[in-house]
């Protein structure tokens, strides 16, 4: 039996995640969509001490009808499909302190392809260290460290031509000091965020210099608020980001390199809200502006805005809405950055106490400021998305679930469209 088959069967017999294989959620538990469990189907984690320790592995068959994301008219087969097998061990330790926090967070993505697996296996980590010091009443310090490991989207148009997926690590720290006096309240502090990019071999096995898009980026920002009512703060907000390449950029791994340091800010206005916690969420709009040291590259502003919103229309259902518009990092050619607006909306419904439904849609519009090749039209992408799952716990330690996902991208270049079905069976172990 070759091993083709081997990883097939392997596959078959195991389960995944119903959540999305294009991408992975960094965020803290309590800023994602918020798993219904009542108590007997919760997980009780492992007390040691003043931490408790809350160990899962799920383990994903999945079935990609695009593994490489190209557009089926480019060339006859262009679609190629494959059976993958996900492996995700992960731990959670919290601490239990009455005053103080201090947290560690573990996962995994351990994945093999039945199909060209030497070109698309990949083993991405996730590790976060935070904490919270409570110095007084209403003034506290949060400061955390991320470590991640992790593979570029086949998508990407900054790494189209890759053989492989481009590899790339990322390091964070993050420190925020808030406090509260009355009514008004001040948070301020820093983001910083280093990327080291992998080089990568292209089908002809020349080199594509991802290395070169390697940097650091800064953004500090401060924080007003003022509590009109225990519901209702009105809220000012200033963002200054700073991007520092080590060297010049090869476009795309292989074309003209461009100084890409940028400096650039967000202003923005709103209102946070909590409506009986019937809706929650917060809403601003701004101004945002960037600047490129580079004098091929473009300056980008314009409005700006973000909106999230939880929506409980029952005790048993959850709706939640997300907008957002921001300028994103790019390295294609001529281009000075990526216009990004982003809309989800997802509804979640406890059909029963431990069968739980959810659905959801997501657009994204990247608009590439400044895009000179391979003509003067800018590129433009639209990408559609959504999702509907099923889950079933059957005990607080066993869970499945059933999931289907799709994403399109339609863009005003040819042969840069793609269309993908996936298609997903979990199995959760925790404790």
């Amino acid at each position: 039996m070759n091993k083709k088959n081997n990883l097939l069967i392997v596959s078959m017999l195991s389960v995944a995640s119903g959540g999305s294989a294009w991408a992975y959620d960094a965020k803290d538990d309590a800023e994602v969509v918020k798993e219904r469990q009542s108590a007997e189907y919760a997980q009780q984690g492992i007390r040691t001490g003043a931490f408790t320790v809350l160990p899962k592995m799920d383990m994903t068959n999945q079935y990609d009808s695009n593994i490489y994301k190209r557009d089926k008219a480019s060339a006859p087969n262009a679609e190629i499909d494959s059976y993958v097998a996900h492996f995700k061990p992960g731990v959670n330790v919290r601490s239990n302190w009455n005053r103080h926090s201090l947290n560690l967070k573990f996962d995994s993505d351990l994945t093999q392809y039945a199909t060209q697996g030497n070109q698309n296996n990949y083993e991405d980590l996730f590790t976060r260290l935070d904490g919270r010091l409570d110095v007084v009443r209403d003034s506290y310090l949060d400061t955390g460290f991320a470590y991640n490991s992790v593979h570029e989207d086949r998508g990407s148009p900054d790494q189209i031509n890759g053989k492989t997926p481009t590899f790339y690590d990322t390091k964070a720290i993050d420190a925020f000091y808030t406090h509260k006096l009355n009514r008004v309240s001040v948070k301020g502090g820093l983001d910083t965020i280093r990327y080291d990019y992998q080089d990568v071999l292209t089908s002809l096995n020349t080199p594509l210099l991802m290395s070169t898009r390697n940097h650091w980026e800064y953004a500090p920002s401060i924080r007003l608020g003022y509590e009109i009512q225990p519901e209702y703060e009105a809220f000012v907000k200033f963002v200054y980001k700073e991007a520092d390449y080590d060297t010049l950029t090869r476009s795309s791994g292989a074309g003209i390199a461009y100084n890409r340091n940028s400096t650039g800010y967000n202003a923005l206005g709103g209102l946070a809200f909590d409506l009986t916690d019937l809706v929650t969420g917060d809403m601003s709009v701004g101004y945002l502006q960037r600047s490129y040291v580079d004098s091929r590259l473009p300056d980008i502003s314009g409005i700006n805005g973000f909106v999230n919103l939880k929506w409980r229309p029952t005790a048993l259902t959850t709706v939640n809405g997300k907008f957002s518009h921001d300028i994103l990092e790019t390295t294609q050619e001529g281009v000075a950055g990526t216009l990004a607006s982003s809309i989800s909306l997802g509804a979640e419904h406890e059909l029963m106490r431990n069968v739980v439904l959810s659905a959801g849609g997501s657009f994204t519009n990247n608009d590439y400021q400044g895009f000179i090749a391979p003509n003067l039209e800018n590129r433009n992408d639209k990408v559609y998305g959504g999702n509907v799952a099923a889950k079933y716990l059957l005990n607080r330690n066993l869970s499945t679930d059933l999931a289907y996902n799709y994403q399109s991208r339609d863009v005003n270049y040819v042969f840069s469209n793609y269309e993908v079905h996936q298609v997903m069976l979990n199995l959760r172990g925790q404790f």
